[in-house]
């Protein structure tokens, strides 16, 4: 059966998105019996002026040491898995704040952790993942998403696997590997190693985890009806992604001796934000 399930969360400000995943949690089958959240320098947050608390699962909200320059998501799921060991959590299920759990999220995620019944899967550490589907701009962020017509609202992104409600699938592209939703068991979150916390702000963070993953002898399954639904946010700058490109690409040569191959910074040699040199290392482009 299921185990001790926690819910970690990152957030810095919209607070609208942030409520609307409690009241996701708050609707679905297997409500959590914990949530960690992790404030990234959100003052309002980190001093308890939002409506956060339940009686149906523990609240905790702690702070992070966060550099204005970057958000350190990384560090944040470090800290989050932590304090939900403490709190006597076996199983992790991570949530970007901007994503409203399905009805039935926590629940499959839940058994895929403790059952790990697919003959499959290798005997290393796993990661479970669902694909996260996206919605439109809300009507009326008075009333918010109408919870139980998130599917009909949503889209799914071109390529993402469509499963049937429990399946599990194993996927070899670890590519793949969003830390917009995931689970794992905490025993296996401490053998991958966490997040590297040498990665602040989005980007190359969830590729070294997936290395590591691969390191640790793991793998990573789909599980069909957890899906999640992610609300829009402003995505960065291409200023503010050219400057997490270059700090993420010296993180990773000096954790792999290698040069990064990500789509993320093929993406970013395509928009001209940054170059490969002759000797396929990431450059900054030529200055105008």
């Amino acid at each position: 059966m299921p185990g001790t399930v926690a819910v970690l969360t990152m957030s810095r400000g919209h607070h609208d998105h942030l409520l609307a995943q409690v009241d996701g949690l708050s609707v679905g089958t297997t409500p959590p019996d914990v949530h960690v959240v992790i404030s990234m320098g959100d003052r309002d947050l980190t001093r308890g002026r939002l409506p956060l608390g339940t009686d149906r699962w523990r609240t905790i909200v702690k702070p992070v040491q966060t550099d204005r320059r970057a958000l350190p998501y990384a560090a944040a799921r470090n800290l989050a898995a932590e304090l939900a060991v403490d709190a006597g959590a076996d199983v992790l299920v991570f949530l970007h704040s901007a994503v409203i759990p399905g009805p039935r999220t926590l629940e499959r995620y839940a058994r895929a952790v403790a059952e790990r019944d697919d003959p499959d899967l290798p005997e290393g550490p796993v990661v479970w993942c669902s694909p996260v589907l996206r919605l439109p701009p809300v009507d009326n962020p008075a009333v918010g998403y109408p919870l139980r017509k998130l599917d009909e609202l949503s889209r799914r992104a071109p390529g993402a696997p469509v499963l049937a409600p429990g399946e599990v699938r194993v996927e070899e592209r670890l590519h793949l590997f969003s830390p917009a939703s995931f689970a794992v068991s905490a025993q296996d979150y401490a053998a991958v190693g966490g997040f590297c916390s040498d990665y602040a702000g989005p980007g190359l963070e969830a590729a070294d985890f997936a290395r590591c993953l691969r390191r640790a002898g793991g793998s990573m399954a789909w599980v069909g009806g957890a899906e999640a639904y992610r609300q829009p946010t402003e995505p960065p700058t291409p200023e503010e992604e050219a400057r997490y490109a270059r700090r993420h690409v010296e993180s990773w040569r000096e954790r792999w001796g290698a040069e990064p191959d990500h789509p993320w910074l093929t993406r970013l040699v395509g928009e001209g934000a940054i170059r490969r040199d002759a000797n396929g290392r990431i450059a900054d482009p030529p200055r105008r």
